[in-house]
């Protein structure tokens, strides 16, 4: 019978490591190299240690390459971190309402019987108002009536000539 090409044929396995050993040990030539079995136990010994070395080495590296990529991408990240508390105070800016829309709002929303004494923007940007009102709380039922008007919080109050000064601040 012959054998078909497309079929095939398996060869013998050879021993595995443990069974060669197991043979080697047997066969008496253990005593007469005992130099070979204390080469393998050093290098069964030195194996994690060379790992362990070798990690050491490669960490240090990557520490020393991670400090010199921080040192050299310092200014840009300030830059970025600048860039982005600008773009911040910007957009908080914007999404306010003008003085003079606030104002036009503001005359409109007053009662009759209120005036504004004072208006300006602190150092934080934010509008702070002054206004002489005979009836406090109908200026802020007034107030609270349009959202451009709305924001505006009281701060304080006080007695002044013809009525009560009430100091209004824009809320944040």
């Amino acid at each position: 019978m012959a054998s078909d090409p497309a079929i095939p044929t398996q060869r013998p396995r050879s021993p595995s490591l443990v069974a060669r050993l197991a043979d080697w040990s047997r066969s008496g030539e253990v005593g007469r190299s005992r130099g070979a079995g204390m080469a393998v136990a050093a290098l069964l010994l030195m194996a994690p240690l060379a790992t362990w070395a070798g990690a050491v080495w490669t960490t240090a590296g990557v520490r020393r390459d991670t400090a010199a990529i921080r040192v050299q991408a310092a200014p840009r990240l300030a830059a970025l971190a600048a860039q982005a508390g600008a773009r911040r105070e910007l957009e908080r800016l914007l999404g306010q309402s003008g003085p003079a829309t606030t104002l036009d709002t503001l005359a409109r929303t007053l009662p009759r019987d209120a005036v504004l004494t004072r208006a300006g923007r602190g150092a934080d940007g934010r509008l702070a108002l002054q206004v002489l009102a005979t009836d406090p709380d109908r200026l802020r039922a007034a107030l609270r009536r349009t959202p451009v008007t709305a924001r505006l919080r009281d701060t304080a109050q006080s007695g002044g000539a013809g009525g009560m000064v009430v100091t209004l601040e824009e809320g944040r």
